[in-house]
C-alpha cells in the first residue's frame, strides 16, 4: 500500500520522513554499518488518528481527503541554524528520540511514531495527508514489523546544538530502505530540530537532503 505523504527516501525519518514513507522499498546492494533500532525502543505514547485530524478543526476542509505531497527540495544556499553546543544530557536525550521515531517505523507502530512529534510538525510536515483514506488505513492498521532489510538504519547523530529560542537541533545521518535519489552511496543526512513540550524533546521540524553539504565524511567515497 502507499502512503500518500513525504516518501522517504530521505526518514527524515524525517520523520514524516520514516512515518509516511511507501511501504514498497528495495533494499541497497551494500548497507553503511549502523544500528536498526528494534521495537523495545518506540515507547511514546499513541496518537490517534482523530486527535491528529482535529488539528485541523472540524469538519474536515474541502478537499483534505486528497493525498498532499510535502516533498520540498532543501535550498542550495541552507546553512545551519547558530547555537550552542548541547551538554552531554541532552545530547543523549535527543539520540533516544531518534532512535525512539526510527525504532517505531521499524516496528510498523506509526501511530507511536507520531507521538514523538510536535503538533507544529504535523500540521507543517504531515498536512492533510491525514484525511487521505489510505493514509488512515495504513496509520490504523495492526502494526508489523518491517523484515530486516527493510528497516532504517541510524547511522549517526551529530552537531546537536542548543539554539535561541531554546529548541535543539541535530544532523541525523542515516540509511533509509528505498531507491537512494537523493542520497550519496546509501548515506542520507537530515536536520531534526526538536522542542521540549512538558519535559520531553518531540521532533518540531525537519530539514532533508542535507548530506551533499553537511553529510559524514567519507561518504562522496565510490562504493567498492
Amino acid at each position: 500500500m502507499q502512503i500518500h505523504a513525504k516518501r522517504w527516501g530521505s526518514i527524515g525519518l524525517g520523520l514524516v520522513t520514516m512515518l509516511t514513507m511507501a511501504s514498497a522499498t528495495t533494499a541497497q546492494e551494500a548497507t553503511p554499518a549502523g544500528v536498526s533500532p528494534d521495537a523495545d525502543q518506540c515507547t511514546f505514547e499513541p496518537r490517534t488518528i482523530e486527535d491528529m485530524q482535529a488539528l485541523f478543526g472540524t469538519p474536515a476542509p474541502e478537499g483534505a481527503g486528497e493525498a498532499t505531497s510535502i516533498v520540498q527540495a532543501t535550498p542550495a544556499d541552507f546553512t545551519l541554524p547558530e547555537g550552542e553546543p548541547a551538554d552531554e544530557a541532552t545530547v543523549e536525550e535527543i539520540t533516544a528520540v531518534i532512535h525512539g521515531v526510527a525504532a517505531c517505523y521499524n516496528a510498523g507502530d506509526y501511530l507511536a511514531g507520531f507521538g514523538g512529534v510536535t503538533d507544529e510538525f504535523l500540521v507543517s510536515q504531515v498536512g492533510r495527508s491525514l484525511f487521505d483514506e489510505d493514509f488512515v488505513a495504513a496509520m490504523s492498521a495492526e502494526p508489523v514489523p518491517l523484515d530486516e532489510e527493510m528497516q532504517t538504519v541510524v547511522l549517526g547523530v551529530r552537531e546537536v546544538t542548543v539554539l535561541e529560542d531554546g529548541r535543539v537541533a541535530a544532523l541525523f545521518d542515516y540509511h533509509g530502505p528505498s531507491p537512494q535519489v537523493e542520497g550519496i552511496n546509501g548515506v542520507e543526512t537530515d536536520l531534526f530540530i526538536f522542542r521540549n513540550v512538558d519535559g520531553q524533546w518531540l521532533l518540531d521540524e525537519s530539514i532533508e537532503n542535507l548530506e551533499g553539504t553537511y553529510g559524514p565524511e567519507g561518504i562522496a567515497t565510490p562504493a567498492a
